[in-house]
């Protein structure tokens, strides 16, 4: 019982191991993508602000993105967690991690209404809601990068 007890532990720490080795951190930066990097870049190009309005903006813009990558980092823990476990998840664990995914995009969708309050006092609501398409799109491409590279919850049945 003693050999049995020990031999299962070992494997589940091989099967940790492996998982670790086989998701490096460098595979896990992926998933923060090409587009992610360039949102600024790419909000100035199609967001059309005179000096003013810059001036204004891009304060508050650099705040909401501060705001917006700690959102980011934590549904990319979420993601290690998930690939980690990836060959030996659980029901339990499956559960917890939705509903951190879930609680995230709260996160996220209460940030953006606090930042779209804060933009509209002081600049114009069209320009205001014109980031937020953009912002909107942004995201889309960089889920789109993500999940191009997770793959999904492995079948019961597969071993």
């Amino acid at each position: 019982m003693k050999k049995l007890l020990i031999s299962s532990i070992f494997i589940l720490f091989a099967i940790s191991t492996i998982n670790a080795q086989f998701f490096k951190q460098a595979d896990i930066d992926i998933y923060k993508g090409d587009v992610a990097k360039q949102a600024k870049g790419l909000v100035k190009d199609h967001l059309g602000l005179t000096e003013d309005q810059a001036k204004i903006f891009w304060p508050l813009y650099d705040e909401y993105r501060t705001e917006s990558d700690e959102i980011l980092n934590e549904e990319l823990k979420v993601l290690e967690d998930y690939l980690m476990n990836y060959y030996i998840l659980e029901d339990s664990k499956a559960m917890e991690l939705m509903r951190k995914s879930n609680e995230l995009r709260k996160n996220k969708l209460e940030l953006q209404e606090e930042y779209l309050e804060k933009m509209a006092k002081v600049l114009p609501p069209k320009l205001v809601g014109k980031f937020f398409q953009i912002d909107h799109r942004l995201e889309l491409m960089i889920g789109q990068q993500r999940t191009e590279k997770i793959p999904l919850v492995r079948d019961q049945d597969k071993k």
